[in-house]
């Protein structure tokens, strides 16, 4: 595990390398190590906008979806974080053992969770054709 004050200094390198780019950043995550780039995803240094984008390499839907996200410190990720509704579920996203996710849940019981790029389009459409 990495200490934070070097957690902290690899963060701000990536940051003024990137510029305010998402793009450039998610790339620049992508030559760390596995474990440093997954504590940096997981901690506090980035939002859960920057995590989402690296994990799913697409926007989370519309401004508010993004605007939740963006609110949010990446560390959330570990429990999940509300980013999204579709009728009357909430899709969440989080990070575990498995990797990132989007769950269909509403607020007693998960459905189903979904990975990859696209999986926030999938939560969504499963929740119409199966769930709502």
């Amino acid at each position: 595990m990495t200490d934070y004050p070097t957690l902290a200094e690899i963060a701000d390198r990536l940051f003024e390398k990137a510029d305010e780019d998402d793009d450039a950043l998610v790339s620049l995550l992508d030559t760390l190590s596995d474990d440093v780039r997954l504590e940096l995803l997981t901690s506090d240094l980035l939002n859960a906008y920057q995590a989402y984008l690296y994990f799913f390499r697409e926007e989370p839907g519309g401004e508010l979806q993004a605007e939740r996200l963006m609110l949010t410190p990446a560390s959330e990720t570990l429990r999940g974080i509300l980013f999204d509704e579709a009728d009357i579920f909430e899709l969440i996203f989080s990070v575990g053992e498995d990797g990132a996710g989007i769950e269909v849940f509403d607020g007693e019981k998960t459905y189903k969770r979904f990975t990859g790029k696209g999986a926030r389009e999938r939560a969504r459409e499963y929740v119409f054709e199966n769930l709502a």
